[in-house]
């Protein structure tokens, strides 16, 4: 017996989207959807049933990226969904009658680590990372550290009040561990 499966358009294009969930939900568990691109993302733009337009960028300095049809698209401080209408809006009649797009993240920016840490550096950042797992990475502390005292620097922010050993780091952010006052 010969069993033939016809898979419909619509099926098709939600088995295209089982990567990008898989993946996505275990990278979103900390950074939410309001979560805006930085230098050093990785992001992936799929554009359904068009490989020739689909690929991976990593979000450089300038934050602008040379897309097929439309030149430059501004991608550095929008979210994923904003990415994602704007390349809808300028695809949609000009070239693609219906255009179906997904834009996720496939590689945080990293975070750095230095002070009183063993190996200090640039790390990459990995979900639900906190102040712990971040030191933990960086080798440790040194002697002249007693890992109680810390800074994180956002993006145009410093938090360094009420910080415990359980603070959220996010991608990007700069963590100093401070040596103990003596």
């Amino acid at each position: 017996m010969i069993s033939l499966l016809y898979i419909t358009p619509t099926v098709k294009r939600l088995l295209w989207l089982l990567p990008i969930f898989s993946f996505g939900y275990s990278a979103w568990a900390q950074v939410d959807s309001s979560y805006r691109l930085g230098v050093g993302d990785k992001i992936k733009i799929l554009v359904f049933e068009e490989p020739d337009m689909s690929f991976d960028v990593i979000v450089d300095n300038s934050g602008v990226i040379t897309y097929p049809y439309l030149n430059e698209v501004v991608i550095k401080n929008k979210t994923t969904s904003e990415i994602e209408r704007v390349l809808v809006q300028g695809l949609k009649g000009r070239v693609l009658v219906n255009p179906n797009i997904a834009v996720s993240v496939v590689e945080y920016r990293p975070f750095s680590i230095g002070g009183e840490v063993k190996n200090p550096g640039n790390y990459p950042f990995e979900p639900n990372l906190t102040l712990r797992k971040a030191i933990n990475i960086g080798g440790g502390v040194t002697e002249w550290s007693n890992g109680k005292r810390f800074t994180i620097e956002r993006e145009k922010e410093v938090d360094n009040e009420r910080l415990s050993l359980d603070s959220p780091v996010h991608p990007g952010d700069v963590v100093t561990v401070l040596p103990r006052r003596f």
